[in-house]
């Protein structure tokens, strides 16, 4: 398993939350998934902004970003 950096999505008149897998990096803990949060908070919300602020016509209206584990395949 392994950790990934996801982005919750909120847009203005749409009806379901997008959920965003951050593909710049992944962790084999969710506590170096968090620190890389920590050092780098500012970094991953200029960019979340930069690509969704206005995302398929859609204006961004709230956003959150989590930790979430991930299967790398199947267990042998």
């Amino acid at each position: 398993m392994i950790w990934i950096l996801s982005v919750w999505l909120v847009f203005a008149d749409v009806s379901q939350p997008l959920t965003k897998v951050w593909q710049h990096a992944t962790f084999e803990t969710r506590a170096d998934c968090n620190e890389y949060i920590a050092e780098n908070k500012v970094k991953i919300i200029d960019s979340i902004l930069e690509q969704f602020r206005n995302y398929e016509g859609n204006l961004l209206e709230n956003f959150d970003f989590f930790c979430e584990n991930i299967p790398l395949g199947p267990e042998v």
